[in-house]
């Protein structure tokens, strides 16, 4: 084969393998749902709480983040498709245990119901019941959780945190079941002050997970990444910044 020959088939190996994996390292999606402070649009000031944990992860197991922000059914879609590609900040329901590979446990997140600013905290189930509609975030988990509880669908009304802050304040809902993290915000924003907090009813484990095709030797970088950064500091530090 002559040197031309040689350098042009070499050429386009090394260019189909940039392509795949950038310059010098391999790059894997990082896919969230929208969630004001723990998952942010790329516009925002700070890319948020879980973003910034996952890229880190990813930075440390020795690969590049390239951060997607997506609604729930279609990260989950193109997370299940692809062997290159995470979820995070994502709920291990019995609906989509058998589907994912759960790789490690990134935070526990705490549900409350909330009321509109004034009202009475509704501090259970039951109360949040007797008030009548109860909102949740489109493709949260906690709806699992509400039916499982012996809820009716009936009465849940599900839409983005926007939309549920303006439903809350305007009394179409009785009360919204979500984290004080993304909807006080989401809530103040709108209406200029905060919602009425109710105590915790329920807590869930959040998940760094990925497709089938995903694989286990990287899985298992990442995993080791989360822990050592809860291990050195790194996961306080970040909380703190989010959480003031």
């Amino acid at each position: 084969m002559s040197l031309p020959s040689l350098m042009l088939r070499l050429g386009l190996l090394f260019g189909a393998v940039s392509a795949w994996a950038g310059p010098g390292k391999q790059t894997l999606d990082l896919e969230c749902d929208y969630l004001p402070k723990i998952c942010n649009q790329k516009e925002d000031a700070t890319p948020g709480l879980m973003i910034e944990i996952g890229s880190e992860a990813i930075r440390r197991a020795g690969y590049v983040p390239n951060v997607k922000i997506r609604p729930w059914v279609r990260a989950m879609r193109e997370v299940l498709a692809s062997p290159d590609a995470l979820i995070i900040y994502f709920a291990r329901t019995p609906e989509r245990e058998p589907l994912f590979n759960w790789i490690v446990v990134t935070n526990t997140t705490d549900f409350r119901f909330f009321t509109r600013n004034g009202a009475e905290p509704c501090n259970t189930l039951q109360q949040a019941i007797n008030r009548g509609l109860i909102g949740v975030r489109s493709g949260s988990s906690i709806r699992s959780w509400l039916t499982q509880q012996g809820v009716s669908a009936s009465t849940l009304v599900e839409g983005q945190l926007p939309e549920m802050a303006k439903m809350l304040n305007a009394g179409r809902i009785g009360s919204f079941l979500g984290a004080s993290i993304t909807f006080n915000q989401t809530y103040q924003v709108q209406h200029g002050n905060l919602p009425t907090e109710g105590a915790v009813v329920y807590s869930s484990q959040s998940w760094l997970a990925s497709g089938p095709r995903f694989s286990p030797a990287i899985a298992a970088r990442l995993a080791k990444a989360i822990n050592d950064m809860k291990q050195d500091g790194f996961y306080e530090q970040t909380m703190r910044k989010y959480m003031r």
